[in-house]
């Protein structure tokens, strides 16, 4: 989840009154332990690939809650001079759990056992930013300071509607999933894996993704779609990004191979920085796309950040081989 919305969601926890007796502090503890995991994307400023390693690791184990927490409990007792060791040390073990399922409930990845393993785990319930779930913080959050009296209602309203809203998501998630393991079944496929993905602005918009050995497929569900939008037809931008996705009755797939036969892809997946996106992506594609000025290039991409026949693709991973054969460039773009 994106940093802004977990601190949104902090907020409005530290008002339902779990830090009543730390006034303003409970606040902003609440708030800093909302975004603490999320400090470590000052990694970013060390590279794409550095930042994939360690980004959602050891700040977001589960493991290591329980510390994190009595040392921001620690820090907010001293800085603040409020003697409310507990209250301090509740409020951030909430926030820094409430921030876990956060990021669990997307599809990045989340390393929730680190240090111990570096396994990704995901839930694929909600899209990394969710308009919706924003709204439904936000909105009580607007309320709240125009009529101050009932801040303490608002603000757990806010939480409960959030709870019904994830679960919807989840709901759906396994609805669409179910959409998947059906077209495996009928294919006669042998999966490695099969997900679910949730997409931007609809808690009823999916990306069915299936992995074979060779081959990787992608359906885009409206699980409550009826219409006959066609994307050819539409106007707009968001009139054609909204008719990709299409009714139950009318879900097809369609496949991509996994990489392109070329020894230049062979060598490419050799690499210790190719091996550390594969261990990121969960769709992963190879192609190798032949004589760019001067070099030999083999593109990396995941298929779950980017439809099929789409453009934009972020996490791009290349490769550029100079004439000899050896590595001129390699790393995201």
């Amino acid at each position: 989840m994106d940093t802004p919305t977990h601190a949104l969601v902090g907020y409005m926890i530290a008002k339902t009154g779990i830090g009543r007796d730390t006034g303003k502090w409970g606040t902003i503890a609440g708030v800093s332990a909302s975004v603490f995991p999320d400090i470590d994307l000052i990694l970013g400023f060390l590279g794409t690939e550095f930042s994939l390693k360690y980004h959602r690791q050891i700040l977001n184990s589960i493991l290591l809650t329980l510390p994190f927490s009595l040392a921001l409990a620690w820090v907010f007792v001293r800085i603040s001079k409020v003697r409310r060791f507990w209250t301090f040390f509740i409020i951030g073990l909430v926030e820094i759990l409430a921030h876990n399922f956060l990021d669990l409930a997307t599809s990045y990845g989340t390393m929730i056992l680190s240090p111990l393993s570096d396994y990704r785990f995901t839930l694929d319930w909600l899209f990394i930013v969710d308009l919706v779930l924003v709204s439904i913080f936000l909105i009580p959050l607007i309320a709240l300071h125009i009529w101050g009296k009932w801040s303490r209602t608002f603000a757990r309203v806010s939480v409960i509607l959030g709870v019904l809203y994830i679960a919807l998501c989840a709901y759906n998630h396994s609805w669409a999933l179910s959409l998947a393991k059906t077209f495996v079944r009928e294919r006669g496929l042998v999966a490695d894996e099969v997900a679910s993905l949730p997409q931007p602005l609809s808690p009823f918009r999916w990306a069915n993704y299936i992995r074979t050995e060779e081959k990787i497929y992608q359906g885009l569900v409206n699980l409550i779609g009826g219409d006959k939008r066609n994307p050819e037809r539409a106007d707009n931008f968001l009139s054609r990004f909204l008719a990709r996705y299409q009714p139950i009755s009318r879900l097809q797939y369609g496949e991509l191979k996994r990489a392109d036969n070329s020894p230049w892809v062979e060598k490419a997946l050799r690499l210790d920085g190719v091996k550390t996106f594969y261990w990121f992506a969960r769709f992963p594609v190879a192609r190798d796309k032949g004589e760019l000025d001067g070099k030999h290039r083999v593109e990396f991409f995941d298929l779950r950040f980017g439809a099929i026949n789409g453009i934009r693709r972020p996490f791009v991973y290349v490769v550029d081989f100079d004439r000899e054969g050896n590595v001129a460039f390699q790393g995201f773009l």
